[in-house]
């Protein structure tokens, strides 16, 4: 380059061009996480069950993915590349957990329930061992929870509430009730029994509890001993006391599709947000 006057000056300084993210990069970064988030929670809540492993192999694979981007990206010079990765690698650990408590909370007692099996015109004498394998469980209409011979035990901040179900028939001399009605924060130490639907007039249905009940069979062994009541012959039977057993299995469901849908849109948001932040000024 020379001067007005002809003298020769030095090369022309260039200076760096900002590259800003391309639409197609913008929409990418919003929908490959959010996609990923999605189905890693839709296979936690209604996979998990009976493809465990393949769900976890899915888990580590999108894990992969997102290593590949970000070293593919760190090694080629394309931040657009590694802060998709970091995207996706967030989705998936995000993802696990909420997945797993979708499963947890909702989807682990819908499959015992449909699982199971179902009885009808249980009376509450019968033995317990007849019905070891009951899912869902409809007591003779006179049947109903004894809400004064309730117990509270806490533990760990929980209150693990039992009821018995017993009949007209039921007595101080007969044995032990061996079904029991249950739930969580709904009674006090002792009566005040309100779990489930027991003020709802004519319920008497119950949803087994086939799993993790060691809580209440400790409610149960304090009842017996504060109550006075015998020793129960059999294993208890633990049901959530409810109008309809149907319909509850139902709202297992709907609450697991719902909380997977608003943790979709909530994290659809978040990646929203996140495109717009890089796509003014952190992809160069």
């Amino acid at each position: 380059m020379r001067s007005p006057d002809g003298q020769l000056l030095g090369p022309m300084p260039t200076y760096p061009r900002k590259v800003t993210a391309k639409p197609f990069d913008f929409f990418v970064i919003i929908l490959l996480p959010w996609l990923i988030f999605s189905l890693i929670v839709g296979l936690y809540a209604f996979a998990y069950e009976e493809f465990a492993p393949l769900v976890w192999a899915l888990v580590c694979a999108s894990g992969l993915l997102a290593l590949l981007f970000i070293s593919m990206g760190g090694a080629s010079g394309k931040p657009a590349q590694v802060a998709l990765g970091f995207l996706v690698l967030t989705s998936v650990c995000i993802a696990v957990p909420v997945g797993l408590m979708v499963e947890s909370n909702y989807m682990s007692e819908f499959w015992q329930v449909d699982s199971g099996a179902g009885y009808r015109t249980v009376s509450p004498l019968a033995p317990s061992t007849s019905y070891a394998d009951a899912s869902i469980m409809e007591f003779e209409r006179s049947s109903f929870v004894d809400a004064e011979h309730s117990l509270g035990y806490m533990r760990l901040g929980e209150v693990y509430c039992v009821a018995p179900v017993v009949g007209p028939h039921t007595s101080e001399e007969s044995a032990t009730p061996q079904y029991w009605a249950i739930g969580k924060n709904c009674c006090g130490k002792r009566g005040g029994f309100s779990c489930g639907d027991v003020a709802v007039s004519g319920a008497h249905s119950g949803v087994a509890l086939r799993e993790g009940a060691s809580n209440y069979e400790t409610a149960v062994r304090m009842a017996v001993s504060a109550y006075e009541l015998k020793a129960p012959a059999n294993p208890p039977i633990f049901v959530r006391w409810t109008l309809d057993a149907d319909a509850y299995k139902t709202e297992l469901w709907n609450g697991a599709l719902t909380f997977a849908v608003i943790a979709s849109g909530i994290h659809l948001v978040g990646s929203g947000a996140a495109s717009l932040l890089l796509s003014r000024g952190l992809l160069r």
